[in-house]
């Protein structure tokens, strides 16, 4: 297997899943209001994820411009991944308060 093929198996699902969970998260805090949470605290949350949304859409083209050889770099990743951790953490709690809530 060659390195580009690597990357491909390994950074290509992950991606899809930063999508995917970046997109569940601005869906949220957008549709629902976080009461422990001031509205310049939840906006700033948001403006993260679409900050992160828009780094991922840019690293997702180099790496696909480069025909899949050129990998993201780990800091950026790992912000991402911590940013996720937040807003799961959100949705837990949100979940926790408002049981009936399908967010």
């Amino acid at each position: 297997m060659s390195k580009a093929e690597l990357l491909q198996e390994i950074l290509g699902p992950l991606l899809e899943d930063y999508r995917y969970w970046f997109e569940r998260s601005r869906r949220f805090l957008q549709e629902e209001r976080l009461e422990w949470l001031s509205l310049d605290e939840q906006q700033s949350v948001l403006e993260r994820v679409l900050a992160a949304q828009s780094e991922l859409q840019v690293a997702e083209t180099l790496y696909q411009l480069s025909d899949n050889e050129v990998g993201i770099d780990p800091g950026l990743m790992a912000k991402w991944h911590r940013l996720l951790m937040e807003c799961a953490e959100l949705g837990r709690r949100f979940r926790q308060i408002h049981p009936s809530s399908d967010s």
